[in-house]
């Protein structure tokens, strides 16, 4: 009898350390520094960047265009 209560105690116990752990992970993975939001933000933020350097670099490509042309037009020295 006493053998099955410390065998049910040692389950219960066993149990509730796993839902404990298992509620850690969770929220590591879900909520934590490196977690799966965290990553889909990131994501976002690259492809943001990356538009904006596109962007940027079109941009510039017209500024290098107009100072040559300006530049052309000025008189020899």
């Amino acid at each position: 009898m006493k053998n099955k209560i410390k065998l049910t105690v040692l389950a219960i116990l066993f149990i509730v350390a796993t839902v404990i752990s298992a509620n850690y992970i969770a929220n590591l993975l879900f909520a934590g520094k490196n977690s799966l939001e965290t990553y889909e933000s990131l994501k976002l933020k690259k492809i943001q960047l990356e538009q904006s350097i596109k962007r940027m670099q079109k941009y510039n490509a017209k500024l290098q265009k107009d100072y040559f042309e300006l530049k052309n037009l000025e008189p020899e020295q």
